[in-house]
């Protein structure tokens, strides 16, 4: 059959006049409802997919973080976990505590597979303690004498405004100490 005898009108074809109304009832009862179901939301449709990974690759560095004098133990709680790779775990440990941690590597390996993480190897990088940050509060210093509470005043007499005179002899008292 050629192209052009497909497309080519052909003879009528008898309606049948039920077929019709039949065929207006069922499309008039689908009107208003949605012939395919909405998509589910994107957290659910992730979060099916992830959990079987999850599951296998268990606590990650964040959830070990914020968890880790719970689930390492109090004899753990100074070294603090630095990195989490290829199940290897790093952990920072002060330079005494170190010797202690490595003994006790398998503990600590055990404890952190009941908590869900999948770790094979623990390893401890000897380092000192973070300094203490420097905080921005001065020392406190002494006050003025009185000879030099005077001698600052009177140098500030002419001064005729109230406000200007007041953060001047602050200004004063700080240069002074100083």
């Amino acid at each position: 059959m050629s192209l052009r005898e497909r497309f080519r009108p052909g003879a009528p074809v008898a309606r049948d006049a039920t077929s019709e109304a039949r065929a207006a009832q069922a499309i008039a009862g689908k009107r208003g409802r949605m012939s395919i179901a909405a998509a589910p939301p994107a957290a659910k449709a992730v979060s099916a997919l992830l959990r079987p990974l999850l599951r296998e690759t268990g606590m990650g560095l964040h959830e070990l973080k914020r968890r880790w004098v719970a689930v390492a133990g109090e004899s753990f709680s100074r070294a603090t976990p630095e990195k989490l790779s290829a199940g290897v775990l790093t952990l920072r440990a002060p330079g005494a505590l170190a010797p202690f941690l490595q003994q006790q590597a398998p503990l600590l390996i055990e404890r952190l597979r009941v908590a869900g993480a999948t770790i094979k190897t623990v390893r401890i990088e000897q380092r000192a303690p973070a300094a203490a940050h420097a905080n921005n509060i001065g020392p406190v210093r002494k006050p003025l004498s009185p000879a030099e509470e005077k001698a600052l005043a009177q140098a500030l007499d002419p001064v005729a405004d109230p406000g200007l005179k007041s953060a001047l002899l602050r200004l004063g008292r700080a240069i002074r100490q100083g």
